[in-house]
């Protein structure tokens, strides 16, 4: 009887496509899903099925099986064909979710130290401490919930023991971030191998271990809420764009922010030299658009400008707040009227942005629409696409791809 073809028969390279596919399986509704039911469970994250150095191995929750495995990992667990070559992908990015308690944290730093795998192919790590509900940037009251004595210098140690740290996030409240940035300051190791720093309120103060940092960027949720209550001030902006000029090798920085001509102002004096540009933000630009341009003409190296939302640029879109609008008489009609005026409005702040920045490449305006200029002796050429603007920071629903 002849053998039935399996997977098995397949060379690395076509095993390797597969994977590929199969990590991207799960729909963005089907990963929120899971991170709910996780976050309902309050279980332990990270019952890993990798032996450690005493050889043991920790089954997965039953209750939580479903929810926990996805179909990559899933994949890896039939032959150690697949395992070897799922490795690099499943080991990539180690996360620290934000609903995990400070003991199951400390069970992953355990599971870090003697995994094998996770230092030869982690390349990212996420940190999203937990979060007391009405944390407006201030510190809220985390009377109580202090961590372990022991974590900060056990993250620190196992940080450094990954060789090939690419990207690091660091997104925890101000009381714990104080805690970490004792520890870390006090030793003389640095991350030269990281390149990306994807930062929270309050987390400046890594970008001095990490010299050879490239990407700066600071738009997590908390930034945004912060900047929606403001009640404690502008300084953690002020001391994030201190920290992140003194970083040598930064070409691109972002920050989510009410922006200003004296906010921008302060980024210039401190990085001059950045190629890429993001100025988010859920407020209006103070005195629009145009307040900025004298400011943003000065960055000679810059390639890649991101600007807020077309509304927020006050240059000439205001679309009714209320979608009710387009369902009342001559809502057709409005809608028509909406429409022609953010063409307008987006081909005015492409004119007016391109005509100061002499040397820019490409400008986004909001997170989905991308504008290239064709510039000749016979006018400039504008080209718009609608395309989701690729950014440092990851999605959260991204924290349990595997």
């Amino acid at each position: 009887m002849d053998r039935q073809p399996s997977l098995n028969d397949l060379n690395d390279d076509v095993l390797l496509e597969i994977i590929a596919v199969v990590k991207h399986l799960f729909s963005v509704e089907e990963r929120k899903e899971r991170f709910y039911a996780i976050q309902r469970n309050q279980q332990s994250l990270w019952h890993e099925m990798s032996k450690g150095k005493d050889g043991t191995t920790s089954p997965l929750s039953d209750i939580s099986r479903s929810q926990l495995v996805g179909p990559l990992m899933a994949l890896s667990m039939t032959s150690r064909r697949f395992r070897n070559l799922a490795a690099p992908t499943i080991y990539r990015s180690i996360n620290f979710a934000p609903n995990e308690d400070w003991w199951t944290a400390l069970g992953k730093l355990d599971w870090m130290a003697n995994c094998e795998a996770v230092r030869v192919f982690a390349k990212s790590v996420r940190i999203y401490g937990p979060t007391q509900q009405g944390d407006d940037g201030g510190g809220g009251d985390y009377k109580g919930l202090e961590p372990p004595d022991q974590i900060a210098s056990r993250l620190h140690g196992n940080l450094s023991i990954l060789s090939n740290l690419k990207e690091l996030t660091l997104v925890i409240p101000q009381p714990y971030s104080e805690i970490l940035k004792t520890t870390f300051e006090s030793s003389s190791h640095s991350f030269e191998s990281v390149r990306t720093l994807i930062l929270g309120l309050h987390a400046e103060w890594i970008i001095a271990k990490c010299p050879n940092v490239e990407v700066i960027s600071a738009c997590d949720w908390s930034w945004m809420r912060y900047n929606v209550n403001r009640k404690h001030g502008d300084q953690v902006s002020t001391d994030l764009i201190k920290a992140a000029g003194a970083a040598k090798r930064l070409r691109h920085f972002e920050m989510h922010n009410r922006w200003s001509h004296t906010r921008l102002d302060a980024v210039y004096q401190v990085m001059p030299q950045i190629h890429v540009l993001a100025l988010p933000g859920g407020m209006p630009y103070k005195a629009g658009l145009e307040a900025l341009l004298p400011v943003l003409r000065l960055f000679t190296n810059l390639k890649v400008l991101a600007l807020a939302e077309l509304r927020r640029l006050d240059v000439g879109f205001h679309p009714p707040r209320c979608g009710n609008v387009y369902r009342g008489p001559n809502g057709h009609l409005v809608r028509k009227r909406v429409e022609r005026e953010r063409e307008e409005a987006k081909i005015k702040a492409a004119r007016m942005v391109f005509a100061k920045c002499l040397n820019l490449e490409e400008l986004w305006i909001g997170d989905c629409v991308k504008v290239t200029i064709v510039r000749s002796g016979h006018g400039n050429e504008f080209f718009f696409t609608s395309m989701p603007r690729p950014t440092p920071h990851r999605n959260r629903w991204d924290l349990f791809d595997n």
